[in-house]
């Protein structure tokens, strides 16, 4: 890669690409599950849910582009006690460049700073060794383990260190 990668919080102004790249992820992937039906989500929806998520210490929501692209995408969701949901996406042809492991970092780094969050959580397929390696590497230890739709499941968590 010739060019750089950089790592930054969504703008509003981000939000048609970041729905294009949900999609193409949500294609790319049988392990990147999305919550929401993505067509009934317009760009100005999407701005508008950026805005509010970096006015909040408990929601999450960077990028790592390529130029002008959006190569891979770092969520955090306020779950419930003090809990965040991380999610992480990265394109399939970006893979495999620690852009995955970044994005996690940054997460880590965000909770640790700014957030009220005292712990992240995720799930991930059992089979996804490559995301697993990472999570183990960034810190996350395993929780649970339980089938969901036929398919196992790993559920993990990370305490956030707060500075003193």
């Amino acid at each position: 890669m010739a060019e750089e990668v950089d790592f930054r919080l969504a703008e509003p102004s981000d939000g048609q690409a970041i729905l294009d790249l949900l999609k193409v992820l949500q294609g790319e992937s049988d392990t990147f599950l999305v919550d929401s039906d993505l067509d009934d989500i317009t760009a100005p929806d999407e701005a508008q849910q950026i805005n509010l998520i970096n006015h909040s210490r408990t929601n999450l929501m960077a990028v790592a582009t390529y130029g002008s692209e959006l190569i891979g995408i770092v969520t955090v969701d306020s779950i419930d006690n003090g809990a965040g949901e991380v999610g992480v996406a990265v394109l399939a042809g970006y893979q495999g460049y620690s852009i995955g492991t970044n994005l996690m970092e940054l997460a880590i780094d965000w909770a640790t700073d700014f957030s009220s969050l005292d712990q992240l959580v995720l799930t991930v397929f059992s089979k996804n060794e490559p995301a697993i390696h990472v999570y183990y590497k960034v810190g996350f230890h395993d929780t649970d383990v339980y089938f969901q739709d036929g398919r196992e499941v790993v559920r993990m968590a990370l305490d956030v260190p707060k500075k003193d």
